[in-house]
Protein backbone atom coordinates (compact mmCIF):
# COMPACT_ATOMS: atom_id res chain seq x y z
CA UNK A 1 0.00 0.00 0.00
CA UNK A 2 1.68 3.23 -1.18
CA UNK A 3 4.94 1.34 -1.61
CA UNK A 4 4.87 0.03 1.95
CA UNK A 5 4.50 -3.59 2.99
CA UNK A 6 2.57 -4.66 6.08
CA UNK A 7 2.87 -8.13 7.55
CA UNK A 8 1.45 -10.28 10.33
CA UNK A 9 -2.00 -8.74 10.00
CA UNK A 10 -5.03 -10.82 10.90
CA UNK A 11 -7.81 -10.74 8.28
CA UNK A 12 -10.37 -9.94 10.99
CA UNK A 13 -8.38 -6.88 12.08
CA UNK A 14 -8.01 -5.75 8.47
CA UNK A 15 -11.73 -6.12 7.72
CA UNK A 16 -12.75 -4.26 10.88
CA UNK A 17 -10.40 -1.39 10.01
CA UNK A 18 -11.67 -1.34 6.41
CA UNK A 19 -15.31 -1.29 7.59
CA UNK A 20 -14.57 1.73 9.74
CA UNK A 21 -12.92 3.58 6.86
CA UNK A 22 -15.65 3.28 4.22
CA UNK A 23 -19.07 4.92 4.00
CA UNK A 24 -21.87 2.35 4.50
CA UNK A 25 -24.14 1.78 1.52
CA UNK A 26 -27.00 -0.66 2.11
CA UNK A 27 -28.51 -0.44 -1.39
CA UNK A 28 -27.29 -3.85 -2.53
CA UNK A 29 -28.39 -5.76 0.56
CA UNK A 30 -31.78 -4.01 0.54
CA UNK A 31 -32.35 -5.04 -3.08
CA UNK A 32 -31.17 -8.58 -2.34
CA UNK A 33 -33.65 -8.93 0.53
CA UNK A 34 -36.44 -7.64 -1.69
CA UNK A 35 -35.68 -10.25 -4.35
CA UNK A 36 -34.78 -13.18 -2.05
CA UNK A 37 -36.76 -12.93 1.19
CA UNK A 38 -36.16 -15.32 4.07
CA UNK A 39 -37.99 -18.57 3.44
CA UNK A 40 -38.39 -22.21 4.36
CA UNK A 41 -40.47 -22.88 1.28
CA UNK A 42 -38.86 -24.39 -1.80
CA UNK A 43 -41.77 -23.50 -4.08
CA UNK A 44 -41.64 -21.32 -7.18
CA UNK A 45 -42.59 -18.25 -5.15
CA UNK A 46 -40.79 -17.75 -1.86
CA UNK A 47 -42.99 -17.12 1.17
CA UNK A 48 -41.62 -14.07 2.94
CA UNK A 49 -42.51 -13.59 6.60
CA UNK A 50 -45.68 -11.59 7.16
CA UNK A 51 -44.87 -7.90 7.16
CA UNK A 52 -46.14 -5.46 9.75
CA UNK A 53 -48.18 -2.38 8.92
CA UNK A 54 -45.09 -0.14 8.96
CA UNK A 55 -43.10 -2.22 6.45
CA UNK A 56 -43.25 -0.88 2.84
CA UNK A 57 -44.87 -3.12 0.26
CA UNK A 58 -42.52 -5.18 -1.94
CA UNK A 59 -42.97 -6.94 -5.26
CA UNK A 60 -42.25 -10.32 -3.66
CA UNK A 61 -45.06 -9.76 -1.17
CA UNK A 62 -47.47 -8.78 -3.94
CA UNK A 63 -46.70 -11.92 -5.94
CA UNK A 64 -46.94 -14.17 -2.87
CA UNK A 65 -50.38 -12.81 -2.00
CA UNK A 66 -51.46 -13.03 -5.64
CA UNK A 67 -50.36 -16.67 -5.77
CA UNK A 68 -52.55 -17.41 -2.76
CA UNK A 69 -55.55 -15.79 -4.48
CA UNK A 70 -55.40 -17.84 -7.70
CA UNK A 71 -57.99 -20.48 -8.52
CA UNK A 72 -59.07 -22.29 -11.73
CA UNK A 73 -61.36 -19.40 -12.70
CA UNK A 74 -58.48 -16.87 -12.66
CA UNK A 75 -56.70 -15.48 -15.70
CA UNK A 76 -53.44 -13.53 -15.40
CA UNK A 77 -52.34 -10.85 -17.87
CA UNK A 78 -48.82 -9.38 -17.58
CA UNK A 79 -47.75 -6.04 -19.03
CA UNK A 80 -44.37 -5.45 -20.67
CA UNK A 81 -41.65 -5.00 -18.02
CA UNK A 82 -40.92 -6.67 -14.71
CA UNK A 83 -44.44 -8.10 -14.68
CA UNK A 84 -43.15 -10.47 -17.39
CA UNK A 85 -40.67 -12.12 -15.05
CA UNK A 86 -42.80 -11.98 -11.92
CA UNK A 87 -45.83 -13.42 -13.68
CA UNK A 88 -43.84 -16.34 -15.09
CA UNK A 89 -43.06 -17.48 -11.53
CA UNK A 90 -46.72 -17.97 -10.67
CA UNK A 91 -47.90 -21.55 -10.34
CA UNK A 92 -51.27 -21.63 -12.08
CA UNK A 93 -54.06 -23.94 -10.95
CA UNK A 94 -55.45 -26.26 -13.64
CA UNK A 95 -57.80 -24.28 -15.87
CA UNK A 96 -56.33 -20.86 -15.09
CA UNK A 97 -55.23 -18.66 -17.99
CA UNK A 98 -52.06 -16.68 -18.64
CA UNK A 99 -51.35 -13.97 -21.21
CA UNK A 100 -48.01 -12.25 -21.83
CA UNK A 101 -46.55 -10.36 -24.78
CA UNK A 102 -42.81 -10.99 -24.68
CA UNK A 103 -41.41 -10.66 -28.17
CA UNK A 104 -43.05 -7.48 -29.43
CA UNK A 105 -42.63 -5.65 -26.13
CA UNK A 106 -45.27 -2.98 -26.76
CA UNK A 107 -45.56 -0.83 -23.62
CA UNK A 108 -49.20 -0.10 -22.80
CA UNK A 109 -50.77 -2.98 -24.69
CA UNK A 110 -52.16 -4.57 -21.54
CA UNK A 111 -54.82 -1.96 -20.74
CA UNK A 112 -56.69 -2.47 -24.00
CA UNK A 113 -56.06 -6.20 -23.77
CA UNK A 114 -57.55 -6.17 -20.26
CA UNK A 115 -60.73 -4.64 -21.67
CA UNK A 116 -61.18 -7.30 -24.34
CA UNK A 117 -59.94 -10.28 -22.36
CA UNK A 118 -62.04 -9.53 -19.29
CA UNK A 119 -65.25 -9.19 -21.31
CA UNK A 120 -64.56 -12.43 -23.19
CA UNK A 121 -63.54 -14.23 -20.02
CA UNK A 122 -66.77 -13.30 -18.27
CA UNK A 123 -68.65 -15.38 -20.85
CA UNK A 124 -66.74 -18.44 -19.63
CA UNK A 125 -66.90 -17.62 -15.93
CA UNK A 126 -63.31 -16.34 -15.78
CA UNK A 127 -61.97 -13.37 -13.79
CA UNK A 128 -58.96 -11.48 -15.14
CA UNK A 129 -56.18 -10.08 -12.93
CA UNK A 130 -53.81 -7.73 -14.76
CA UNK A 131 -50.32 -6.70 -13.63
CA UNK A 132 -49.62 -3.28 -15.15
CA UNK A 133 -46.79 -0.81 -14.53
CA UNK A 134 -47.50 2.89 -14.07
CA UNK A 135 -45.51 3.95 -17.15
CA UNK A 136 -47.36 1.48 -19.34
CA UNK A 137 -50.72 2.47 -17.86
CA UNK A 138 -50.16 6.11 -18.79
CA UNK A 139 -50.06 5.11 -22.47
CA UNK A 140 -53.61 3.74 -22.65
CA UNK A 141 -55.31 4.56 -19.35
CA UNK A 142 -58.52 5.79 -20.96
CA UNK A 143 -59.58 2.22 -21.75
CA UNK A 144 -60.59 1.84 -18.10
CA UNK A 145 -63.52 4.12 -18.92
CA UNK A 146 -64.76 1.61 -21.48
CA UNK A 147 -64.30 -1.24 -19.00
CA UNK A 148 -66.63 0.53 -16.59
CA UNK A 149 -69.10 1.42 -19.31
CA UNK A 150 -69.42 -2.17 -20.56
CA UNK A 151 -69.50 -3.67 -17.05
CA UNK A 152 -66.25 -5.60 -17.28
CA UNK A 153 -64.89 -7.04 -14.03
CA UNK A 154 -61.07 -7.13 -14.14
CA UNK A 155 -58.82 -6.69 -11.13
CA UNK A 156 -56.02 -4.31 -12.13
CA UNK A 157 -52.89 -4.34 -9.98
CA UNK A 158 -51.23 -1.03 -10.88
CA UNK A 159 -47.53 -1.21 -9.97
CA UNK A 160 -46.71 2.39 -9.08
CA UNK A 161 -42.91 2.48 -8.98
CA UNK A 162 -42.79 6.03 -10.34
CA UNK A 163 -41.01 5.38 -13.59
CA UNK A 164 -40.01 2.99 -16.35
CA UNK A 165 -38.12 0.51 -14.16
CA UNK A 166 -37.30 -1.79 -17.08
CA UNK A 167 -35.74 1.14 -18.94
CA UNK A 168 -33.88 2.26 -15.81
CA UNK A 169 -32.18 -1.15 -15.68
CA UNK A 170 -31.25 -0.89 -19.39
CA UNK A 171 -30.12 2.74 -19.57
CA UNK A 172 -30.83 5.06 -16.67
CA UNK A 173 -31.62 8.72 -17.17
CA UNK A 174 -34.10 11.45 -16.23
CA UNK A 175 -36.34 10.47 -19.16
CA UNK A 176 -37.28 7.29 -17.25
CA UNK A 177 -38.90 9.22 -14.41
CA UNK A 178 -42.54 10.06 -15.16
CA UNK A 179 -45.16 12.35 -13.69
CA UNK A 180 -46.64 10.52 -10.70
CA UNK A 181 -50.39 10.55 -11.23
CA UNK A 182 -53.06 10.10 -8.62
CA UNK A 183 -54.02 6.86 -10.36
CA UNK A 184 -56.99 5.94 -8.21
CA UNK A 185 -58.22 9.53 -8.43
CA UNK A 186 -57.97 9.47 -12.21
CA UNK A 187 -59.84 6.17 -12.49
CA UNK A 188 -62.54 7.52 -10.19
CA UNK A 189 -62.83 10.57 -12.46
CA UNK A 190 -63.38 8.25 -15.44
CA UNK A 191 -66.02 6.41 -13.41
CA UNK A 192 -67.81 9.65 -12.41
CA UNK A 193 -70.39 7.78 -10.34
CA UNK A 194 -71.67 5.70 -13.24
CA UNK A 195 -71.10 1.95 -13.14
CA UNK A 196 -69.37 -0.26 -10.60
CA UNK A 197 -65.84 0.55 -9.48
CA UNK A 198 -63.67 -0.30 -6.49
CA UNK A 199 -60.33 1.44 -5.91
CA UNK A 200 -57.68 1.27 -3.22
CA UNK A 201 -54.23 2.73 -2.59
CA UNK A 202 -51.96 0.07 -1.09
CA UNK A 203 -48.76 0.81 0.83
CA UNK A 204 -48.32 -2.23 3.09
CA UNK A 205 -49.03 -5.97 3.15
CA UNK A 206 -52.05 -5.71 5.51
CA UNK A 207 -53.57 -3.12 3.15
CA UNK A 208 -52.88 -5.44 0.20
CA UNK A 209 -54.56 -8.39 1.92
CA UNK A 210 -57.66 -6.31 2.64
CA UNK A 211 -57.85 -4.71 -0.82
CA UNK A 212 -57.28 -7.96 -2.72
CA UNK A 213 -59.84 -9.81 -0.61
CA UNK A 214 -62.39 -7.05 -1.20
CA UNK A 215 -61.69 -7.02 -4.96
CA UNK A 216 -62.16 -10.79 -5.23
CA UNK A 217 -65.55 -10.45 -3.53
CA UNK A 218 -66.72 -7.64 -5.85
CA UNK A 219 -67.17 -9.93 -8.84
CA UNK A 220 -69.20 -7.43 -10.86
CA UNK A 221 -66.86 -4.44 -10.40
CA UNK A 222 -63.83 -3.04 -12.14
CA UNK A 223 -61.32 -3.25 -9.28
CA UNK A 224 -58.26 -1.00 -9.38
CA UNK A 225 -55.53 -1.41 -6.77
CA UNK A 226 -52.68 1.10 -6.83
CA UNK A 227 -49.65 -0.61 -5.30
CA UNK A 228 -46.86 1.64 -4.03
CA UNK A 229 -43.54 -0.05 -4.87
CA UNK A 230 -39.98 1.29 -4.63
CA UNK A 231 -38.50 2.27 -8.02
CA UNK A 232 -35.57 -0.14 -7.65
CA UNK A 233 -37.62 -3.06 -6.35
CA UNK A 234 -37.38 -5.46 -9.27
CA UNK A 235 -36.66 -9.12 -9.99
CA UNK A 236 -33.17 -10.53 -10.49
CA UNK A 237 -34.35 -11.61 -13.94
CA UNK A 238 -35.00 -7.99 -14.90
CA UNK A 239 -31.55 -6.97 -13.67
CA UNK A 240 -29.99 -9.64 -15.88
CA UNK A 241 -32.23 -8.74 -18.81
CA UNK A 242 -31.38 -5.06 -18.47
CA UNK A 243 -27.66 -5.77 -18.38
CA UNK A 244 -27.85 -7.96 -21.49
CA UNK A 245 -29.93 -5.46 -23.46
CA UNK A 246 -27.66 -2.59 -22.41
CA UNK A 247 -24.65 -4.58 -23.57
CA UNK A 248 -26.32 -5.35 -26.90
CA UNK A 249 -27.30 -1.70 -27.38
CA UNK A 250 -23.69 -0.65 -26.78
CA UNK A 251 -22.19 -2.85 -29.48
CA UNK A 252 -20.72 -1.25 -32.57
CA UNK A 253 -22.14 -1.90 -36.06
CA UNK A 254 -20.04 -5.04 -36.58
CA UNK A 255 -22.71 -6.83 -38.58
CA UNK A 256 -23.18 -3.84 -40.88
CA UNK A 257 -19.46 -3.76 -41.61
CA UNK A 258 -19.51 -7.44 -42.48
CA UNK A 259 -22.48 -7.02 -44.82
CA UNK A 260 -20.71 -4.25 -46.72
Amino acid sequence: MGGETFGCIEMEDYMRALAGAVTPNRASIINFRRMVPRSRDDGMLKHAPTLDENEPLTTNTVMRRLQEALDPSTCILCETGDSWFNGLKLKLPPGAGFEVQMRYGSIGWSVGATLGYSLAGMLEGKRLISLIGDGSFQMTAQDVSTMIRFQANPIILLINNKGYTIEIEIHDGPYNIIQNWDYTGMVEALWNGKGKLYTAKVNTEPELVHALSTALQKKDHVCFLELQIDTHDCSKELLEFGARVANANGRGPILQDMLH
